[in-house]
C-alpha cells in the first residue's frame, strides 16, 4: 500500500491546497529511492544522483554491471556546470549521504585519472533522514493544517509563492528572493564575465591549443592564464597581444612540438607565449621596437653574446666529448704498452710476459754475480730464488693494497731489478778480499782513417754579368762559386728551352 493511503492524509480535500493527478504512467523512468529525495541535498547533488542511477537502470537486466562510470564533462553538461571540475563538489555532497560510493582509478598507462561511482540505492547505516512521505509530514505539521488556502496567512502565502532554488525536483529551500544585484563582472552560471580585451586575446590562441588546454585544465581559460593576460595588458594593447601570440606559436617552436606530440603543458605553453622577451627595452616586441619599427640594438648585442656564448659553449662540448672518446679509447687499450690488442682494458699477455720475463732475468743476473765471487755470503746461497721471492712478495704486497693487475705486475718488476742491484753491490764490495781474476781488458779500438785535405781556395773563373772576372775565392773542383755556376745553369736551362 503506498503512504498516500495511510491515514495522515485523511485531514485533506479538495478545497485545501494544490492538488496532484497523475496524467500518465513514465514508459521510461530511473528508480530514485525517496530517501534520497527528502534527504535535503542540494539540487544538482540529488540530479546527479539520478543521473548516475540511470546508467545502472539501462544495465539493469546484467546483475553484474552495478557500477556507472560516466565521464565528468557528462555530469558536468547534466547539471549545468561549465567547468567539469565544479562536479566534485555534488560527488563529495553524495558521498558525505551515503548515496555513492567512489572510487579512483587510473587509466593511459598511469597519466590519466578516473573515478568510479558506487550507487547506493539503500539508506546507509546510521541513517536518521526521513525515509518516506509519512516521516516527511509528520515532521512538517505546518502543512496539514485546516486551514483554507484562502484563509492562509499572509506570510504562508509569500513563502508557498516562493519557487524552488536551483534546478533540481527538491529545491534548495523556501528563501525569500533577494534584491535584484548590482551590476558586476559575474554572468550566468556563476562564471566570471572577462572584459572583452582579455577575450580577445584567448580567442587568438591557436584552436587545437585551445582544445588541448580544456582536455588537460578542463577549460581554455584557466585563472593562470587569465592572469597573464591580465598583467601583459599593462604594458601592450589587445591588437598586439594577439600579434604575439600568432607569431611566436610559430617563431617559438610550439607549433612543431604540439604537431609532434611534444607539447605536454598547454597552459604553460599558451602563458610563456604572452610574456615580454628578454630584452630589457620595454618598447622592444621581440627584437623590433615598437614605436620606430627598427630593429632593436639591445637584441642586436644580446644576439652576438649569445652567438659567442654559444659557440664557446659548443666548443667546449666538444672537447669534453673528445676527452670522454679518448678515454673511453684508452679504456680499452692494454694500460702498459698502451696499445689495443683486445683485452678490453687488462694487461695485454705480450706485456706479462715482457714483465715476467725481466724478473727472470734480474733473478739470473744475481746469480751470475753471486757465482764470481770467492766467498758467498749465507743469505745470498741462493740469489735466484731469493730475488724470485722478494719479487713474489712485492706482487702479493700491491694486491692486498688494492692494485690493478699492471700494479701488480710492476711492484714485482721494481723489487726484482732492486734484489739485482743489491747483489750487485755485495759482489762489488767484497771484491777487496776476493780472488777472483779481473775480466781481461777490451781490445783497443782500430785507429780510424785519417780525414781527406781539402783542397786550397783559388779564384772562381767566372766573370759577373757585366764580364769582369769574378774573383771570388771557392774549393769547388769545376772552379766556380757558387753565384757564377747558378748563373751558368740557368743560361743552359734557357739555351735548351730556346732550342726546344
Amino acid at each position: 500500500m503506498s503512504d498516500f493511503d495511510e491515514d495522515l492524509f485523511d485531514g485533506f480535500d479538495e478545497d485545501q491546497g494544490d492538488e496532484l493527478v497523475a496524467e500518465d504512467w513514465p514508459t521510461v523512468a530511473t528508480p530514485v529511492p525517496v530517501w534520497v529525495l527528502l534527504s535535503g541535498c542540494s539540487p544538482r547533488a540529488f540530479k546527479m544522483y539520478a543521473f548516475l542511477a540511470e546508467h545502472i537502470n539501462v544495465n539493469l537486466r546484467d546483475p553484474r554491471k552495478r557500477i556507472a562510470c560516466p565521464k565528468q564533462k557528462a555530469i558536468a553538461a547534466i547539471l549545468g556546470l561549465k567547468d567539469d571540475r565544479k562536479v566534485a563538489r555534488y560527488r563529495k555532497e553524495l558521498e558525505a549521504l551515503g548515496a555513492i560510493r567512489v572510487e579512483k582509478y587510473r587509466y593511459a598507462g598511469g597519466m590519466r585519472q578516473g573515478y568510479k561511482y558506487f550507487v547506493r540505492y539503500n539508506p546507509p547505516v546510521g541513517y536518521d533522514g526521513d525515509m518516506v512521505l509519512k516521516q516527511f509530514y509528520a515532521g512538517h505539521p505546518e502543512f496539514r493544517s485546516a486551514a483554507k488556502w484562502e484563509g492562509r496567512t499572509e506570510a504562508a502565502k509569500k513563502t508557498a509563492a516562493i519557487p524552488a532554488q536551483g534546478s533540481g525536483p527538491a529545491g534548495e529551500g523556501a528563501a525569500p528572493k533577494p534584491p535584484a544585484p548590482k551590476p558586476s563582472r559575474r554572468g550566468a552560471g556563476g562564471e566570471v564575465a572577462l572584459p572583452p580585451d582579455v577575450l580577445k586575446v584567448l580567442g587568438a590562441f591557436r584552436p587545437e591549443l585551445r582544445a588541448a588546454m580544456r582536455e588537460t585544465a578542463h577549460t581554455d581559460a584557466p585563472k593562470t592564464l587569465v592572469t597573464a593576460v591580465t598583467k601583459a595588458l599593462k604594458g601592450r594593447t589587445a591588437e598586439q597581444l594577439v600579434d604575439r601570440v600568432l607569431r611566436r606559436w610559430t617563431t617559438h617552436g610550439y607549433e612543431a612540438k604540439f604537431e609532434a606530440g611534444q607539447l605536454e603543458r598547454p597552459v604553460g605553453a599558451a602563458v610563456a607565449m604572452l610574456r615580454h622577451g628578454e630584452c630589457p627595452d620595454a618598447g622592444c616586441e621581440d627584437g623590433t621596437v615598437l614605436e620606430s619599427g627598427e630593429a632593436c640594438v639591445l637584441c642586436i648585442e644580446r644576439g652576438k653574446n649569445y652567438k659567442a656564448d654559444h659557440a664557446a659553449a659548443r666548443k667546449s662540448a666538444k672537447e669534453a666529448a673528445a676527452a670522454d672518446a679518448r678515454r673511453a679509447a684508452r679504456a680499452m687499450v692494454c694500460p702498459s704498452c698502451e696499445q689495443d690488442r683486445g683485452t678490453d682494458g687488462t694487461v695485454c699477455p705480450e706485456c706479462v710476459t715482457g714483465m715476467e720475463r725481466d724478473v727472470a732475468e734480474a733473478a739470473e743476473k744475481a746469480a751470475r754475480d753471486i757465482a764470481r765471487m770467492a766467498t758467498v755470503p749465507e743469505e745470498w746461497s741462493d740469489a735466484r730464488a731469493r730475488v724470485l721471492a722478494e719479487a713474489a712478495a712485492a706482487r702479493e704486497d700491491a694486491r692486498q693494497a688494492g692494485a690493478d693487475q699492471l700494479g701488480e705486475l710492476l711492484a714485482a718488476q721494481l723489487a726484482a731489478r732492486a734484489a739485482a742491484r743489491e747483489a750487485h753491490r755485495v759482489r762489488l764490495a767484497a771484491l777487496g778480499g776476493d780472488q777472483e781474476l779481473p775480466p781481461p781488458p777490451a781490445p783497443a779500438p782500430a785507429p780510424a782513417p785519417p780525414a781527406p785535405a781539402r783542397p786550397e781556395p783559388v779564384k772562381c773563373s767566372g766573370s759577373r754579368w757585366d764580364g769582369s772576372p769574378c774573383g771570388r775565392l771557392t774549393e769547388a773542383r769545376d772552379g766556380l762559386c757558387g753565384v757564377c755556376r747558378g748563373a751558368q745553369n740557368v743560361q743552359q736551362e734557357d739555351d735548351l728551352a730556346a732550342i726546344h
